[in-house]
């Protein structure tokens, strides 16, 4: 193969199809409903290409968006803690004054 990313294809749908699979047989034991989860399988089939498509082309393509303007002003993630740190800071700061 060319490109050795696709080489993880094979791994990431087979690990889909088997906890995909693996859930389908646990609910056949659970419910005794064999016909029913038999007549599932065409839906199950397509989730698991779906799922592990998305995930081999994630892999495949290591594309990540560009942060927009709107989203580097929003505080989310680590920017909270840093901001409330700020805030502990001069809280702290103006206590040891006024003290």
């Amino acid at each position: 193969m060319k490109d050795h990313r696709l080489a993880y294809a094979i791994p990431v749908v087979g690990a889909v199809a088997l906890l995909v699979f693996s859930l389908l047989v646990y609910a056949g034991f659970l419910t005794s409903s064999w016909g029913t989860l038999f007549a599932c399988i065409p839906a199950v089939v397509v989730t698991i290409v779906v799922v592990g498509g998305m995930a081999c082309g994630m892999l495949l393509f290591e594309a990540e968006e560009d942060e927009t303007a709107e989203e580097a002003r929003r505080l989310d993630g680590t920017a909270i803690f840093d901001w409330f740190g700020k805030r502990l800071d001069r809280l702290v700061h103006r206590s040891r004054i006024a003290h």
